[in-house]
């Protein structure tokens, strides 16, 4: 059996014009890179806890990525210790974030003019690298489940998504989500090719422990449909006893009724490839 893949190998791949890496690091974390850009989302990456699987490398040795994207301020999205090790390291990585949570993520450390405020509408570059940051309907609590947050945060969105332009390929982190009105065709409208989405769903009991909930499989695949989208990720569905889902329920039912979509169910020991395989297309490398 082959041994884990480490950082330094994924950072190290070469990519040809217009290919994408993509490696799953359980839960809601990916490393991204394409066109001479390399992004984390949603790193979950500290050692210890509920966690059911280790992380796949040590915060530090990401430090040098060009730029963190975060989605919201959950623990398992915007994990402290990745902040605290990236500080640590003097990393010039940019933090993208919700506007909200600027302030909490300065206070771990990061420098002020690393952080980016982040809200729908207001696009933004890393690199040779687009993002797209667009509203996601969770909640801090069940008390404010499931909206913006813009209640809690001055009329500013606290919970976002991002569609991240990589060398022509564009992918879509909901973050923690459920599949609003009008989310399709926004993403439609981008050309998200690639949607990297939860499917542990939501229930009473998970609610009444104060769990907020994602969207269910079948309203990712119905999501990830109507956007138009080549590939589905699932995501968010493997790390934690008492919050969790299976990615074979989103297989079955494209299998049945959409064989247009293709679901990949990606390993967190190594990273895949995805490259253009005619305009507005992506495939497997």
């Amino acid at each position: 059996m082959s041994e884990p893949w480490s950082f330094a190998e994924a950072a190290g791949v070469p990519l040809g014009d217009g290919e994408v890496l993509v490696w799953w690091l359980g839960q809601a974390g990916f490393l991204l890179r394409g066109g001479g850009t390399t992004l984390l989302v949603d790193p979950y990456l500290v050692p210890s806890g509920d966690r059911r699987f280790p992380p796949p490398f040590p915060a530090a040795d990401a430090a040098g990525v060009d730029a963190v994207l975060v989605t919201h301020e959950h623990g398992d999205h915007l994990d402290v210790h990745v902040a605290e090790a990236f500080a640590e390291a003097d990393s010039t990585a940019r933090w993208v974030v919700p506007e909200p949570v600027v302030d909490r993520v300065a206070s771990l450390g990061i420098r002020r003019e690393l952080i980016e405020p982040a809200q729908p509408g207001r696009p933004l570059t890393i690199g040779s690298v687009r993002v797209d940051p667009l509203p996601a309907h969770h909640g801090v609590d069940m008390t404010d489940a499931y909206g913006t947050g813009a209640e809690l945060s001055g009329g500013l969105v606290r919970f976002l998504g991002y569609v991240v332009d990589l060398a022509g390929t564009r992918v879509y982190h909901s973050g923690d989500c459920l599949a609003y009105p009008g989310l399709a065709e926004e993403l439609a409208r981008l050309e998200a090719h690639v949607v990297l989405l939860p499917v542990n769903g939501r229930d009473a009991e998970r609610e009444a422990r104060g769990i907020v909930g994602n969207m269910s499989a079948e309203e990712a695949v119905g999501l990830a449909v109507g956007a138009g989208a080549e590939v589905l990720v699932p995501m968010h569905w493997d790390m934690f006893e008492r919050n969790s889902g299976h990615p074979s329920r989103a297989v079955a039912l494209t299998e049945r009724d959409h064989p247009e979509l293709t679901v990949i169910v990606p390993s967190r020991a190594r990273p895949i490839g995805l490259r253009p395989l005619r305009a507005g297309r992506t495939g497997v490398a």
